[in-house]
């Protein structure tokens, strides 16, 4: 087992959240002092400038695996789990030009991971398709125009299939179609909003057909679009939603508890996040806002801490 390293660069690092203990019985005359609530927990070398990270069980050996994109590296980086929180010495995989972001799912029905990878310094989406045993092979290349920037999967028509969607720099969507076997092919372009930056899809209308969220970067925007997929591989024009400047990241979860989708939009420029609490019919609240660390470029919603609700 390789063991981590703490340095500057091209790692990545592991933040542990820690459970504060009250114990009855303690003097309040004893003088107080903050616990250190975060701490490193670990910082493993990848390529460099990685800008994603996904995780999966690459190996098939029911340990959580993890996978960058790093863009100035043209490579991924393959940490396989040793099931204590703990990862083996980055495997390189060298991909295609400027890798930005990648999914994670079984495309072509064999039961092995999958990776589709925007590349946004060839104009292309990348598949790659698990063998398992944590290696992979290139499966396939489809141009889009231009700068894929995220991606994201779902079944937007409906017939069993995985299909991709790519947030292009240029002010569009480019669906990609499933075809169950690892191919895909090319679906509508949809134009739209201003320098988009992340994608996530859900069902949050509750009608059982894939939705997207998708966040808008540019100064005439800063806004998260809404788009109600209408189970036929299209979708209603957008609702937008206004964040804070400059958002970057889109992900959702229940957050309140309420049975239905909320969004968490993380702002690059303002340094905060946003919350918006879905109504459960595709509409959202009005954001809430809150701050973050300085110089945040991405956020995830899920639960770190085991109790069954969902942390940012």
């Amino acid at each position: 087992m390789a063991v981590p390293r703490l340095m500057a660069g091209n790692i990545l690092r592991f933040l542990t959240l820690c459970g504060v203990l009250f114990l009855p019985g303690c003097s309040p005359k004893d003088p107080y002092v903050p616990p250190d609530l975060l701490y490193l927990f670990a910082s493993y070398d990848v390529g460099k400038n990685p800008t994603a990270v996904r995780a999966g069980d690459f190996n098939e050996d029911g340990f959580s695996d993890l996978v960058t994109s790093n863009i100035s590296a043209n490579t991924l980086s393959l940490l396989l789990g040793n099931g204590d929180g703990s990862f083996q010495a980055q495997v390189s995989i060298r991909v295609c030009k400027e890798p930005r972001n990648l999914a994670v799912l079984d495309f072509n029905g064999d039961a092995h991971e999958d990776l589709a990878i925007a590349c946004s310094g060839s104009n292309q989406v990348a598949i790659y398709t698990g063998r398992g045993g944590g290696t992979f092979e290139k499966d396939g290349l489809y141009p889009v125009h231009r700068t894929p920037v995220s991606i994201a999967s779902g079944d937007f028509n409906s017939d069993g299939q995985v299909d991709l969607v790519a947030a292009l720099r240029n002010d569009k969507l480019q669906l990609l179609f499933g075809n169950g076997n690892g191919k895909f092919r090319i679906g509508p372009l949809y134009e739209y909003g201003d320098t988009p930056t992340s994608v996530t899809t859900a069902d949050f209308n509750q009608d059982g057909h894939v939705d997207m969220a998708v966040t808008n970067g540019g100064p005439m925007s800063s806004a998260v679009s809404i788009w109600l997929g209408q189970g036929d591989g299209t979708f209603l024009l957008p609702t937008d939603y206004r964040t804070g400047k400059r958002p970057l990241s889109v992900s959702c979860a229940d957050f309140n508890n309420d049975g239905m989708l909320d969004l968490l939009v993380v702002n690059g420029q303002m340094n905060t996040i946003t919350v918006f609490l879905g109504n459960g019919d595709g509409t959202f609240q009005e954001g809430m806002g809150s701050g973050g660390d300085a110089g945040p470029n991405g956020g995830l919603a899920q639960d770190f801490a085991g109790a069954d609700v969902p942390d940012a």
